[in-house]
């Protein structure tokens, strides 16, 4: 797994305490969207005790923003919610069997415009644009309103916040990347399995 994933899921579970939150940390994550916020001090030290490669100018580093981007949406998700809502995506049938589900983001999406068709247009549209652009922080924003869409329909899914730190880290590097990482979400949210499997039949 990538730096920005294993950061990300393990100050996560940090932050969870096996059933006991970081009330604090917790609430100053939800405050603030961008590590260089006033306020985000406060989780500086978490982060900087997980994260490699940390910035030596000042400005923060690709990694730094992907992971603190992910935390803020695990924060937001986790609010009002006494279950663990981090899950990791299963790698294999064993993994999967271990216990192991946790869903992308955009599955997750795609799962609440086919529970909620009222939902459809509108969420297609938020997604659509944020498929278009490849700009980190009109990304970082988009998906911050989608996580807050999704959190207030309560459809009990674990979302891998780590795979979307690995996504956002992934986005930075050049255009090409980020439209790379567009088609992955692309794929997650229109890919109608529902209908594949029903055209196998």
């Amino acid at each position: 797994m990538s730096d920005a994933y294993t950061a990300t899921a393990r100050i996560i579970n940090q932050l969870y305490g096996d059933g006991t939150p970081d009330k604090g940390a917790l609430a100053e994550l939800r405050r603030t969207t961008a590590i260089t916020d006033k306020g985000a001090e406060k989780i500086w030290p978490l982060i900087f005790s997980v994260v490699p490669k940390l910035s030596t100018n000042g400005k923060p580093t690709k990694l730094e923003t992907a992971v603190y981007t992910a935390l803020h949406c695990y924060a937001a998700f986790q609010q009002g919610n006494d279950s663990f809502v981090f899950g990791q995506i299963p790698r294999s049938k064993d993994k999967e069997e271990s216990g192991e589900n946790g869903v992308s983001l955009f599955t997750a999406l795609r799962k609440m415009k086919i529970n909620d068709s009222n939902e459809k247009k509108a969420l297609d549209r938020r997604v659509t644009a944020l498929l278009a652009t490849t700009n980190i922080s009109s990304a970082t924003n988009s998906i911050n309103h989608l996580v807050s869409i999704l959190k207030g329909k309560k459809m009990g899914e674990k979302i891998d916040f780590a795979q979307l730190a690995e996504d956002l880290y992934n986005f930075q590097w050049s255009t090409k990347n980020a439209r790379f990482v567009a088609l992955k979400w692309g794929k997650d949210y229109y890919w109608n399995v529902f209908k594949l499997a029903s055209d196998n039949d």
